[in-house]
């Protein structure tokens, strides 16, 4: 039973087609290699692969070239020789200029080198110098204003941070300051006029002390007021 019909179409999987390139490009070299010794054939075979791999019979391109310089004088075609060298010293030298320029052009905005440029030149780079001075203060002038509100910012949060620890401070300065006057009124002594009889402080006495414990909150030292007349307790 002999093989089947093979349908000629591209073979969709990768695998297989890499498989049946490999195989039918070793066959095709068989057969003109064949046909080259057997017929004394001068034969050229040239054979890009899917992915680009060059196969070539002869194998040694330096035989390949004669063949095909033959095939090319038998059918009166030749290969124009593109000499480009010209062209390349052309854009060379263009290259050279364009740089040159570039640099006098630095020099004399630099201020170097200006004495042979005439009055419509010197005055075409001022105005480019002005322009670009214009740009720069610009810029600058930008930078500052950012920098300043960033400041006022900072002092804003500074004067806040100040105001809360002024406050908290006060807040417990007043809180000792009472403290003292509580125990100014809970050390104050008791005067007695006679008998079992004890009268409170005055008010002279009271505004004393704390006037003195406001003058030194540190240092406490009680007012004591003197009798004008002995205690008479003091005879019983």
């Amino acid at each position: 039973m002999g093989r089947g019909k093979i349908e000629m179409k591209r073979i969709e999987n990768r695998t297989n087609r890499q498989v049946t390139f490999s195989k039918r490009r070793q066959g095709l070299m068989k057969k003109t290699n064949e046909l080259a010794i057997l017929c004394d054939a001068q034969i050229a075979l040239i054979v890009f692969s899917g992915t680009g791999k060059l196969h070539t019979y002869p194998h040694n391109a330096s035989e390949v070239e004669p063949i095909i310089q033959r095939y090319l004088t038998n059918h009166g075609v030749q290969i124009p020789i593109h000499d480009n060298r010209e062209e390349i010293y052309m854009e060379l030298q263009g290259l050279r200029e364009a740089i040159h320029n570039t640099e006098q052009s630095i020099r004399h905005y630099l201020g170097e080198e200006i004495g042979s440029l005439p009055l419509e030149e010197l005055h075409k780079h001022e105005q480019q110098i002005e322009s670009s001075l214009n740009i720069v203060r610009a810029q600058k002038s930008q930078l500052m204003q950012q920098q300043l509100e960033n400041l006022r910012r900072k002092e804003q949060m500074l004067q806040a941070d100040n105001g809360n620890m002024y406050r908290w401070l006060m807040g417990d300065a007043q809180f000792h300051e009472q403290q003292q006057q509580q125990q100014i009124m809970g050390q104050m002594p008791m005067i007695g006029y006679g008998g079992d009889h004890q009268d409170k402080p005055s008010s002279s006495s009271t505004v004393l002390q704390l006037a003195t414990s406001s003058s030194s909150p540190h240092h406490f030292f009680p007012y004591r007021l003197q009798p004008t007349h002995p205690n008479l307790q003091d005879y019983e």
